[in-house]
């Protein structure tokens, strides 16, 4: 526990930090990882949160982003407000969801999203967030987790990132976890094939996705989207 949370501590870049957290989620038997950030500081009354994810089966990251970034999702949201670690399926099982929210977990569940649990995470002047872990390797991840240290490993990184990034320039469209991977890897000079082979994805699916880290860094080369990228603290100098 003592070297994850030094090696978060000496984290320095928003890239270095996310592998951080991808590395240790998966010890623990999760595949996936999001960080919801509300577009309002604060417990904010909004739905509306901007969202770095990674692991998620890309069906599911696309339908998610279509339904507005998930903002019929109340789950983040109300895991801000009781100020606790909350599992999925307990804080639906507490609410009565409205159509659009009825309409979400019926998209979620056809496409079999399954539970997992969604921490608060809180900053300096209202800089709140969840930290959500899903696609657990068994039931028995899910019904074993050690919640409590799952919670100190998302706090420390958003109080990490806080310090690395005092504002959010990143918040409006930001880069999925996989996209900052493959930055990362362009930034660093390797060509599409290579960062391909390095992640097990292939070729076509790595000039997917670095068309859409040009359109959301608003770029149109490689050299661009590595400038950019450090620019706004997603990858390493």
């Amino acid at each position: 526990m003592q070297d994850i949370v030094q090696n978060i501590a000496d984290a320095d870049s928003m890239a270095d930090l996310w592998r951080i957290v991808r590395k240790f989620y998966r010890s623990e038997g999760f595949g996936a990882v999001a960080y919801s950030v509300p577009r309002q500081p604060g417990l904010s009354q909004s739905y509306e949160m901007d969202n770095v994810q990674g692991g998620f089966p890309e069906n599911i990251a696309d339908a998610y982003a279509q339904i507005g970034q998930g903002e019929a999702n109340p789950v983040p949201r109300l895991a801000i407000e009781q100020g606790v670690p909350m599992r999925w399926t307990e804080i639906w099982a507490q609410i009565d969801p409205d159509p659009e929210q009825l309409h979400f977990l019926t998209v979620m569940r056809e496409l079999e999203m399954g539970d997992g649990y969604s921490m608060p995470v809180f900053g300096p002047g209202g800089r709140n967030a969840t930290v959500s872990v899903a696609r657990p390797v068994s039931e028995e991840v899910m019904d074993n987790a050690p919640v409590e240290r799952l919670h100190l490993i998302a706090q420390a990184a958003h109080t990490r990132l806080c310090t690395l990034m005092p504002e959010w320039p990143w918040a409006k469209n930001p880069l999925s976890g996989r996209e900052m991977e493959i930055l990362d890897w362009v930034a660093r000079g390797k060509s599409n094939s290579v960062i391909a082979e390095i992640l097990n994805l292939s070729a076509g699916t790595v000039d997917t996705y670095l068309r859409r880290i040009y359109d959301k860094l608003d770029v149109s080369d490689r050299t661009s989207a590595a400038v950019r990228g450090v620019g706004m603290g997603l990858i390493a100098a």
